[in-house]
């Protein structure tokens, strides 16, 4: 079965999902002429439109909905997934994560306005929009939108980063298993017991700070690297298109290895076309999809920004090409190089950058178990995450990350499609007028 597992794995973000992102991608930078690079060149007129039509009664403000979109996509998974690019394929991956954000910016505009667009008001007070809605549109047949909810439920238990969280906790403060992870699983539970309402009032206090801190320290290190940043620069560019000859500990890439471990790391990390966003956007109380949909674009700006720093990080203290256990070790070896007690620094930084993941992915499949069944959905589902979070913070998580990130690959393939059939109802408009 693992085996099976592993196979599709491959199969589905080694090639399917790949090529899939890469034209839908394309199709909209093409029929919008670039309309990413415009909005991000006019980031106050953006947010200004937004607070400007924000006063509506229901729904959350839309700037809150910006930083839980952040704590979903900005985890702990960046710093492995940027590493293991540039591991594998070179310096040159940064370069194609670059490619592959400035792409997948329109695909996750495409999934926020169309969630936004049928999106429908719920008993709280607030909406129920995403993909769970518009597939329904999409194929006009209910049980797509059940296997995909299903998906995204299985998909949202994200019991990695919640045991790495706990583990950094264990090992660096000496606090007992069992209470690290009581701590942490009633904190997540009561944040996905509040919705995303809740959500996005503790992403909206959490991400600001984080941000910060990370990009702060990363700029500290950087600098006192002393590295000359344009013949950095030029061999990231080099290396995109010519591959990396062996260095070190580091084997040697070849062009496709650079363009392929890039691209699909970033659509990882930004979890672009996954869902997870549009089910979240969908409570804003902006009434116009556009406008709510253009903070995406900002969103992967936002995570790119982390991952560009992650990686030149470890390529100016040289970190990259040397052999580490895993590509935290990497980061931790980077860090350590011009800071003191930076084993305090990365709990605080996996606490802030895994938590905010875990909550904000469990929250959506709260959401998302409604739509399979609005009754008992959400207290099967709860019963569900409980187990699995307890169950795996003592076994190995090999076989449960497999399967999330089977499940990750079937919930982009699927949704992808569904926006490709809706994509004549994706408009792209400069301003709100």
């Amino acid at each position: 079965m693992l085996r099976v597992l592993d196979f599709l794995e491959t199969l589905l973000w080694g090639y399917i999902d790949f090529a899939a992102i890469l034209a839908v991608g394309l199709y909209f930078t093409c029929t919008s002429k670039f309309f990413q690079f415009r909005t991000i060149l006019k980031p106050r007129e953006t947010f200004k439109a937004i607070i400007g039509k924000s006063e509506k009664v229901h729904g959350v403000h839309p700037l809150r909905l910006y930083f839980s979109s952040m704590g979903g996509s900005i985890g702990i998974g960046n710093v492995g997934s940027c590493i293991t690019a540039v591991s594998i394929g070179g310096p040159g991956g940064l370069f194609w994560i670059w490619i592959a954000v400035f792409i997948g910016m329109l695909v996750k505009y495409a999934e926020i306005f169309l969630g936004i667009k049928y999106r429908t008001r719920n008993e709280n007070g607030g909406y129920d929009g995403g993909a769970p809605h518009y597939l329904v549109h999409a194929f006009h047949k209910k049980w797509i939108s059940t296997v995909f909810c299903i998906l995204l439920c299985i998909y949202g238990v994200e019991i990695y980063q919640f045991k790495v969280v706990e583990d950094t906790f264990v090992d660096v403060f000496g606090i007992n298993r069992h209470i690290a992870m009581c701590l942490l699983l009633v904190g997540t539970l009561y944040v996905a017991l509040g919705g995303v309402r809740r959500l996005s009032i503790v992403c909206s206090i959490l991400m600001p700070f984080f941000l910060l801190m990370y990009i702060g320290v990363s700029l500290y290190v950087i600098i006192c690297s002393d590295v000359d940043f344009f013949s950095l620069l030029k061999t990231i560019v080099i290396s995109a298109f010519q591959g990396h000859a062996p260095l070190g500990g580091f084997a040697g890439s070849t062009f496709m290895m650079a363009v392929h471990n890039g691209m699909s790391r970033a659509v990882y990390s930004g979890d672009i076309g996954i869902g997870y966003d549009a089910v979240i956007q969908a409570e804003t109380k902006v009434t116009d999809p556009y406008l709510q949909a253009r903070t995406s674009v900002f969103s992967l700006f936002s995570n790119c920004t982390i991952c560009t720093l992650t990686i030149l990080l470890v390529l100016s203290t040289g970190q990259w090409c040397l052999p580490h256990k895993t590509p935290f070790d990497c980061v931790v070896a980077a860090l350590s190089s011009h800071l003191p007690h930076v084993q305090f620094l990365m709990a605080l930084f996996f606490f802030l950058a895994g938590w905010t993941t875990v909550i904000g992915y469990l929250a959506v499949g709260m959401k998302s178990v409604k739509s399979i069944s609005n009754r008992m959905g959400q207290k099967i589902y709860l019963t569900y995450a409980t187990i699995a979070f307890v169950a795996f913070s003592f076994l190995d998580q090999s076989i449960a990350l497999t399967i999330m990130t089977v499940s990750g690959g079937l919930l982009l393939l699927i949704n992808l499609f569904g926006i490709f059939k809706l994509r004549r109802e994706v408009q792209f408009l400069e301003n709100s007028s």
